[in-house]
Formats: structure tokens, sequence, C-alpha cells
């Protein structure tokens, strides 16, 4: 049989016969719908070496999934051509594949022609740079493991990381952080491995440049090799709200977490307490003539929902500071949620929320509380008046504290990104040791703070929330 190449195909509906190699296969999900299933996502290779990017729609995706098995060759047939997307490419190639009702993927469990079994888009680090906030290619790296540093050991819910310390061919030292479920599934691997690798190679990674420094958010690793070292997590730092306030003027612009425990003693209200936000992504909505708009659920009609923002002046024998609570944390303490504490009147630009402060809100006035938080480059900026609240723990309570530490080379912890378009892990890799970085959340959505008002009278006053 005769079969077409990759690299002969052309857009439109192809229907002869291709041989490839299935490379790898992931599952595109939308983190601002709940993570509701796109597709099915692929990377195909054929004897030429050619790597096509293909799709299969969620619709379709029970049909072909269970046959996919990585590694494997497949005859593929019936298939749609069109053109490769410019943006976030994950190969050379100019068409891409899309699945149809009519295409016919079968393995086989021999082949006579000789497919390569893997394929890396590997570039030196001033093409990566290169490449930096323009969203087009998602380049591989590869880099010899100095350390591994990871909080699984906490057992703690929330947000979990692994981070590797990789120094690349040109000697220069990055890092790679890996997050939530998909950090746990790399931790898993590693205990399987019985040792740590020592060559780690990470796929197509989307370069950036934040705050004048590289990162590179990544879909994927594989690993080979050995005898790297492992730093498991210690306790997150304490601070006092006057030592607190001095980090900010004295250290560089970072991403980093400390413990303060401190009384709560007034509630802000020159910015109101909360807003109107996305019953799905909670981002703050547009409000237009008769509805709402959500920009990042590209929804012109969505559905709203009341949700914290609450600005908590406190302080401790030291000083005083303005810590930020959004929907989640604060909910959690307060047990009552910001859209029963209150509700939203009329819709669009007439839309009002207009009652008291609530009491369950009034109420954490005089109280002392342990609050997680952390710190973004923001923070470091003039501009700054508050800082984020990621937990908060009753004070004589022992909070859970993760953070990396070890005897030698320290590296700064990662900041956050909205979305890793990639195959296996999200990950972030900044240009040395001691940069910053950013992370996937492979999925996991982050509080965006915003600065804080001026400080709003006496802790008991009773004031008409404003809702912007």
């Amino acid at each position: 049989m005769a079969f077409t190449l990759l690299s002969d195909l052309k857009a439109g509906r192809c229907s002869n016969t291709a041989e490839v190699r299935l490379l790898r296969v992931w599952e595109a999900r939308n983190i601002n719908k709940g993570m509701e299933l796109m597709s099915l996502d692929m990377l195909l290779i054929d004897e030429n070496s050619t790597v096509v990017h293909g799709t299969v729609s969620a619709l379709l995706q029970l049909r072909f999934r269970p046959r996919m098995t990585e590694g494997s060759v497949y005859t593929l047939s019936g298939f749609d051509v069109t053109r490769s997307s410019p943006k976030y490419r994950l190969s050379d190639a100019p068409v891409a594949i899309r699945f149809n009702d009519g295409t016919e993927f079968e393995k086989l469990a021999t082949t006579s022609r000789t497919i390569p079994t893997e394929h890396f888009r590997f570039r030196p680090y001033d093409q990566i740079l290169g490449l930096a906030n323009t969203g087009r290619q998602l380049p591989d790296v590869m880099g010899e493991l100095s350390a591994i540093r990871s909080t699984i050991t906490d057992r703690i819910p929330g947000a979990q990381r692994v981070m590797l310390n990789l120094r690349l061919e040109s000697d220069t030292t990055v890092c790679v952080s890996i997050f939530d479920s998909l950090a746990l599934a790399f931790h898993s691997k590693l205990d399987v491995y019985g040792k740590e690798p020592r060559i780690v190679v990470v796929t197509a990674v989307n370069p950036k440049l934040v705050s004048g420094k590289l990162a590179l958010p990544s879909g994927g690793t594989d690993q080979a090799g050995s005898s790297s070292k492992v730093v498991h997590a210690q306790k997150i730092e304490p601070m006092t709200v006057s030592e607190l306030n001095q980090f900010i003027f004295t250290a560089d612009p970072q991403i980093i977490e400390f413990l303060c425990t401190a009384k709560v003693t007034e509630i802000q209200l020159d910015e109101g307490w909360c807003y109107i936000g996305c019953s799905t992504c909670s981002k703050k909505l547009i409000r237009e003539e008769t509805s709402f708009t959500c920009v990042p659920c590209n929804e012109t009609n969505a559905v709203a929902k009341l949700k914290y923002r609450v600005i908590l002046s406190v302080s401790d024998d030291t000083g005083a500071a303005a810590f930020l609570g959004f929907d989640e944390e604060i909910a959690s303490l307060t047990h009552v949620l910001a859209s029963d504490a209150a509700h939203i009147v009329g819709i669009g630009t007439n839309a009002q929320v207009d009652i008291d402060l609530p009491r369950s809100l009034a109420n954490l006035v005089g109280s002392t509380y342990t609050f997680q938080l952390r710190l973004k480059d923001f923070n470091f900026g003039p501009n700054h008046r508050s800082f984020t609240i990621s937990r908060i723990f009753p004070a004589r309570d022992l909070a859970p504290k993760p953070t990396f530490s070890d005897g030698g080379e320290d590296t700064d912890q990662s900041i956050p990104q909205s979305v890793a378009t990639g195959l296996d892990v999200g990950a972030g890799i900044v240009n040395n040791g001691a940069d910053q970085l950013t992370d996937a959340d492979g999925a996991r959505m982050v509080h965006e703070a915003a600065a804080s008002g001026e400080d709003a009278g006496e802790a008991t006053a009773r004031k008409k929330a404003r809702v912007e």
C-alpha cells in the first residue's frame, strides 16, 4: 500500500492513508469553564520525521481515546487538513490534522517503515529569548538536573509544587515548576524510579518575559539518568508586620510567601467589600446596558454572582498593614458566601449592591489570625498598599507552611500564569537560579490582587457597600 507523507498534505479533506506514530496525546481543557474538555490533542510523526499537530473534538474523543497509546504506530485516513495556527505552535509543519466522523485510525501490530520513536524541537537559549512574549512557538529544552524541591511531603490541601533546577548547555541555570495534580504525578514517577533523574527534557515551553526575566511555562517533562539532589519542603518563614513592611522596601521583587499573625482592627470600605463576578471563573464582570460580559469566558450574557474582595486593616505589636482577602479565603473564614450576605439588584449598568457591611465581616474585627501571604512583583512597587491573603488560620492552630530551602543554592519561588498549553505538566523556567519564574498552574486560577484604599474610619462603623 502506498502511504501519503505528512509533508505532502494540503488543506482540505484527505482520503489517502498515512502511516504515523503517536508521539504524545493529551487533553486540552478550558480552565475558565470548570476545566471543560475541549479536545484531545496529539503529535504525529512519519518516516520522514515530519511532525504534525492533530486534534480530536470533545464530541469524538470517546470513539478514539481508548485506542490511543503513545509510541504505537497507526494508519490514518479520512481526516481534515487545516492550516496550522500561528499561535502556540507545537510543530514546524504548515498544516494540522483534525479527526472527523469519517476518520479511520487503526493501530498496527508491526510496520516495515522506520518511524522515529521521539522528536524534540530544541532551541538555543538566545532563540528562546527571541520567542519571549510572542506566543508563536512552544519549543523544548533539555538540562542537567541539580536539585529537586517539593512540597508534597507536607501533605496539605491546595496547590502542590515540585521545582527542578536545570543547567542548560549554555551553562545557564533555569528552574522548572510543576503544580497541583501534575506535581503529584511527577512526584509519584520519581518514587517509581527509586532514584532521581539526571537529565530532564521539558517540552512545549511558552517563553515569556516577566519583570524583565525570561520565563518558560511548559507542557511536559521526560527524565533519564540519576544522581541529583532532592530537597524536601520546609516551613514558610513567619514575619511580624513591621518585618513584612520592611521586606518589600529592601528586598528585590520576587514571588514568595510568609506567615504573619495579626489582629484585625478594621474592615476598610473605601473600595467596598465585594464585587460582581462571573459565576464560572470569578473574574470581575463588565457591565453592559442590559447584561454582564465575562472576557475570560468570552460570554456576553454571563451569570453574575457576588464575590468577596475584603481589605482588612491588621496590626501586631510592631506595626500595621492592609491584607487583601478574596472570595474563597473570606468565605472559608466567615462560613458565609458573599452571595448569601448580599444580593445583586438589577442587571448591567443598573446593577447595585446596597446594604450595610455584613455582620459576618464586622465580627472579624478584634480577632487574631495567622495569615499566609503571597507576595508578588507588584508588592515591591511604589503603588503597593496591601498584601494578598492565600490562606487564613485561627492563631491557635498550627498552619501548614510549605516552602523551599536547602543548604546550598537558593532559588526563588514562582509567579502565576493563566494558561499552560502543553502535554503532561505545567512548568516555569527562568534564566538563572536567582531570578523569578512563572508556574503553570496547569490549569489553576489565581486571584489578581488590586491596590487597597485608604483607612476607612472606626472599625465598627456601618457604611453602605460600593460595588464597581
